[in-house]
């Protein structure tokens, strides 16, 4: 079993007009230089080889596919009884249940991190369509 894992990026193009409406893919062999960064912070995109872009975290989940939620503080993993949101979305109005969630903090646990680019590079990250 010596499958190497990556970690993988999926960075949004937000309203900017180059990646408006886009997503791209990156994978990293090595997430360690944003790990301990929390949703809703923004980081340098040459942390993640992509000079001249800044990053905004907006979520993620794990290996086993737990999503992270912003207002679940730290690298933990909690079980709370939610009605909505993040994690669960019920069928009916009402319905309450209890989830599995990840904190608000990348780990080294994360296989799954969505970006939203808020400024761009010099760099093409999304290619024109015609």
């Amino acid at each position: 079993m010596s499958e190497e894992s990556f970690y993988k990026l999926n960075i949004s193009g937000g309203k900017l007009e180059p990646g408006k409406g886009k997503t791209k893919v990156v994978q990293l062999k090595d997430i360690s230089p944003i790990v301990g960064s929390k949703i809703g912070e923004v980081i340098k995109g040459g942390l993640v080889g992509l000079p001249g872009y800044e990053l905004k975290i907006t979520g993620g989940s794990d290996s086993s596919g737990i999503p992270m939620r912003y207002d679940i503080h730290g690298p933990v993993k909690k079980k709370i009884f939610t009605s909505g949101g993040i994690g669960y979305h019920p069928i009916r109005k009402g319905m309450r249940k209890r989830k599995v969630i990840r904190g608000n903090e990348i780990t080294d646990d994360m296989k799954q991190v969505n970006m939203l680019v808020v400024k761009m590079g010099k760099t093409k990250l999304f290619e024109e369509s015609e």
